[in-house]
């Protein structure tokens, strides 16, 4: 059986799998509400996030996507949970997503949506939340509870991406 070349480090780099990396938030108003954001072109809400840039790092990203989406200035707290998405159909490469405790901002805390890039905000309770997600975000917050209950970081894989 013939041996294969080493090969260069740019080809060993090229041939390696890549991901889609983003970061969501979970913040609760003080009446223990979830915020969720709904894009036109997704059938389920949403957490407030997005794909990480370029030189960010995951909870940079969070904080930017949660100002950008919602006009709320925080930083991101503990991690909560990441997602591990398999390539499918759907997407051609893994995903991973960070989800990160935002703490708690008073009732009534003003948000402001982007114009063409998301069409509703709500504050949920967690029950609707679960329901108002679809099957990937909710495996999410599922875990994002759980850790936030028991103080440990969760990892989800899964086939659903939700991306």
């Amino acid at each position: 059986m013939p041996v294969e070349p080493l090969k260069s480090r740019e080809e060993w780099l090229a041939s390696l799998p890549r991901i889609y990396a983003a970061a969501g938030c979970v913040l609760r108003d003080e009446s223990g509400r979830i915020l969720l954001v709904k894009a036109g072109y997704r059938e389920h809400w949403q957490f407030p996030g997005g794909t990480i840039d370029l030189g960010e790092g995951p909870a940079e990203c969070a904080a930017r996507e949660l100002l950008e989406e919602t006009g709320i200035v925080r930083a991101a707290g503990e991690l909560l949970a990441i997602s591990w998405t398999h390539p499918s159909d759907e997407l051609d490469h893994p995903a991973e997503h960070f989800l990160f405790d935002f703490g708690t901002v008073p009732d009534g805390t003003p948000v402001t949506v982007p114009a063409g890039e998301l069409d509703d905000h709500r504050w949920v309770e967690d029950a609707a939340a679960l329901e108002l997600l679809g099957p990937a975000r909710s495996m999410r917050l599922r875990a994002a509870l759980e850790a936030k209950a028991d103080g440990r970081v969760r990892i989800v894989t899964t086939q659903v991406s939700g991306f």
